[in-house]
């Protein structure tokens, strides 16, 4: 397998794995024929995209080694967070006749211009993590769609919540006004996921009977760094007013945790999503409360799956089982300390 990353703030560099081992000169003469993916990622610093391409590139290694006949070559193609930059790095991707893009987008209301100049191509399209609008994944043949449930997330999440909310003495009610205070960090602004998670996990606190008063929330456009300066500010604005802080996703949980243990505040709990290790070791540590694992292992294995289908073998994807015909999602869990429950999320 062949991979390189193109775009990439500071890094330019191209990596070729060479298989080793008992010489097949048989097979070694034949001519392999090369598949060309294109992976376009809105930033390849979030931390769970980045689990997520550490996770592909395994996979798509041992593709290559169930097909000797088929060599895989790999771009990256990080846009920073900018969807011009992102547009560019598509049009690249096209213009040298790749078999299949997959694709992490910067702006979900950009996905049409993408999808029709890929269409165009006769290109296949693999959306994934960052979710389109459904009529846009309709528009045409060959566009897909692999992520999770962001609704079933915050519904999960609003469970760790009310499970730790109904825990006798519980920290999530320090002041024992039978009332959950607390503070939300968002993600990107009017992103489809900041919006359910934020609206959904809020809707299931309550339906567990829990009353809840929001102090303050914003956007911290999923980065940590961002979460912890919004906290160390708000630890200053509402001194004794949070209990919780409610994250759309791990990046900013680890930015909150880390803002409370800069100041050495230790009843303030913070719940995130997806999953990522280090969230993992802060629940473990009791740092976090929790978390949703989105598992990034799950989703390579889903993208493998849509490369060998789409670009491998070209048999197409009615062997996926997957939703609408378009939709590849993937399962998730309640992470919690491991002195408690472990749920499968179901």
């Amino acid at each position: 397998m062949k991979k390189k990353w193109i775009y990439f703030t500071g890094v330019a560099g191209v990596a070729v794995l060479l298989c080793t081992g008992t010489k097949k000169p048989h097979v070694e003469k034949k001519m392999q024929r090369t598949v060309q993916i294109g992976v376009a990622v809105y930033d390849e610093k979030d931390a769970y995209i980045s689990h997520i391409c550490e996770y592909l590139d395994k996979e798509v290694y041992e593709l290559e080694n169930q097909h000797p006949e088929i060599r895989i070559q790999m771009e990256y193609a990080d846009a920073g967070g900018s969807q011009r930059e992102q547009n560019k790095q598509i049009s690249r991707f096209v213009s040298l006749g790749y078999d299949l893009l997959l694709v992490n987008i910067v702006d979900r209301t950009n996905a049409a211009v993408l999808i029709d100049q890929a269409d165009e191509a006769g290109i296949p399209v693999v959306f994934f993590n960052r979710e389109p609008v459904r009529e846009d994944i309709m528009r045409r043949p060959e566009v897909y769609y692999e992520g999770s449930d962001a609704r079933q997330s915050a519904l999960l999440q609003a469970e760790i919540i009310a499970d730790a909310f109904a825990q006798k003495d519980s920290s999530l009610d320090k002041n024992k006004d039978g009332i959950l205070e607390f503070a939300m960090l968002e993600g990107e602004f009017n992103h489809q996921d900041t919006l359910i998670r934020s609206e959904w996990v809020i809707k299931g606190i309550e339906q567990q009977g829990i009353q809840t008063k929001k102090v303050v929330s914003s956007s911290a456009n999923w980065e940590r760094g961002q979460a912890d300066v919004l906290v160390s500010q708000w630890l200053k604005e509402y001194p004794d007013q949070m209990e919780l802080i409610i994250c759309n996703n791990d990046d900013m949980a680890i930015g909150a945790s880390k803002a409370l243990q800069n100041a050495r505040v230790t009843d303030i709990q913070v719940v995130g999503i997806d999953g990522v290790h280090e969230a993992e070791e802060l629940v473990e540590e009791g740092r976090m409360l929790g978390t949703v694992l989105c598992d990034t292992r799950l989703h390579a294995k889903a993208l493998v799956d849509f490369i060998e289908a789409l670009a491998v073998n070209e048999t197409g994807c009615k062997e996926m089982n997957l939703k609408d015909e378009r939709y590849y999602m993937i399962p998730l869990r309640k992470i919690v300390k491991s002195s408690m429950t472990k749920d499968g999320g179901k």
